[in-house]
């Protein structure tokens, strides 16, 4: 048997609809990344500020920092 080779059309709608959800997937990866690294960043903070609070209790000997 031979092969025949197929060329398949898109509908110049759907090239247009398929290009536009490309471009919006490239924008919403964007924003998840940067929401990733924003919570990241948010942890890292978090840590720092336990580890405050940790040696500040430790440091007075409270189980609260008086405000």
């Amino acid at each position: 048997m031979s092969e025949q080779k197929q060329t398949i059309s898109i509908d110049p709608y759907l090239q247009n609809e398929l290009g536009k959800l490309k471009y919006d997937n490239i924008i919403l990866k964007a924003q998840f990344d940067n929401v990733v690294s924003q919570n990241n960043e948010l942890k890292q903070k978090i840590q720092e500020l336990e580890n405050k609070l940790i040696e500040y209790k430790e440091g007075h000997g409270t189980s609260e920092p008086k405000n």
